[in-house]
């Protein structure tokens, strides 16, 4: 079998092989605000963000058609809510959730089809004012906001068109 065709032969096998999604992490030292109390560790953060990470991955897959690969960079996360300048033993683990303080998320993207070809790319800087009006009071998820964050740009970014988007016209009748 001659080298292009061979070549040509496993590239499908290749793709299959990659994941549908990748996602990554610029430094998480750097981070706004990726810890679970004021005195967060390395490995607090390394653990939010893989909580983050396979949130992700199992939300984005069912979304992308087959073949095409989704490649996130989350580069700052500012998670909702706060820790107050209250003094005690407990305060350094108290986060006050407040609608000043929404949830931030910034990340760079690229959307590549099953043929190797760039279908989307960007910068987004996720951002949700009214993340506390669709927040369960009973929900104990410490990422809950972050992962709403995440899932509403998935549904934007990668979703079905909107039904309330231009239809084409149908010019034969």
């Amino acid at each position: 079998m001659r080298p292009l065709a061979l070549l040509a032969a496993l590239l499908p096998a290749v793709a299959l092989a990659q994941p549908a999604v990748d996602v990554r992490f610029g430094d998480l030292t750097r981070f706004t605000d990726l810890r679970v109390s004021i005195l967060t560790t390395d490995r607090d953060r390394q653990g939010l963000a893989e909580e983050l990470s396979r949130h992700l991955v199992s939300a984005a897959a069912p979304l992308l058609p087959p073949g095409t690969r989704l490649a996130v960079t989350i580069t700052d996360v500012d998670m909702a809510g706060e820790y107050p300048p209250i003094t005690g033993s407990m305060s350094r683990d108290i986060r006050v959730i407040k609608d000043v303080y929404p949830p931030r998320i910034d990340l760079d993207f690229t959307l590549t089809r099953a043929d190797g070809s760039i279908e989307r790319e960007g910068h987004r800087e996720l951002r949700d004012a009214g993340f506390l009006w669709s927040a369960s009071p009973l929900d104990r998820d410490r990422l809950v906001h972050e992962k709403g964050l995440l899932d509403g740009w998935l549904r934007r970014e990668l979703g079905p068109p909107s039904p309330h988007a231009a239809l084409p016209r149908d010019t034969k009748r």
